[in-house]
């Protein structure tokens, strides 16, 4: 029982200890301005992968730019014929995202998750989720330009 309310309740001892020596050593003011350009440096990322997004994905893809985090989540508009189809609750037609993901766009060197790994019952998404972290400008730019690619070919377009 200890353990789960430790786990469940409160964040762990050794993360309290941490952050305690971090600021008591930093200070608040340090520990902010630490805090704001981490934000400002994931800030630029993020709106390096949304731009190359526009490039690459527009009308291939619908998203919202995140505020926080680091990934975007992104619905694929691909045809229901190219891909296996979800019901939703109003009963519209959804694609799912997960034989493109892993199967076309991984072997085009595209790695990024469909969106049904993080659903409890393994249903059917859409969505993908994709880490902008990690990634140089160029390598962004490369890999949303195959995902697009992929995307077309996927649609039966001659023109990818």
């Amino acid at each position: 029982m200890f353990s789960t309310a430790t786990s469940n309740l409160q964040v762990s001892s050794l993360t309290q200890v941490i952050t305690h020596a971090l600021l008591s050593k930093w200070g608040y003011d340090a520990f902010y301005s630490h805090t704001k350009s981490v934000s400002e440096f994931y800030g630029q990322k993020r709106d390096i992968f949304e731009a190359a997004m526009k490039r690459h994905l527009e009308g291939l893809a619908e998203w919202q730019r995140p505020e926080a985090g680091m990934f975007f989540w992104f619905k694929l508009l691909v045809p229901d014929s190219k891909a296996s189809a979800n019901t939703d609750a109003a009963g519209a037609s959804e694609p799912d995202s997960k034989a493109l993901i892993e199967g076309a766009a991984y072997a085009n060197g595209v790695l990024a998750l469909p969106g049904t790994v993080f659903l409890p019952n393994g249903g059917k998404s859409g969505y993908v989720r994709a880490s902008f972290s990690l990634l140089t400008e160029e390598q962004v730019e490369e890999a949303l330009k195959r995902l697009g690619r992929t995307i077309r070919e996927q649609q039966g377009d001659t023109q990818a």
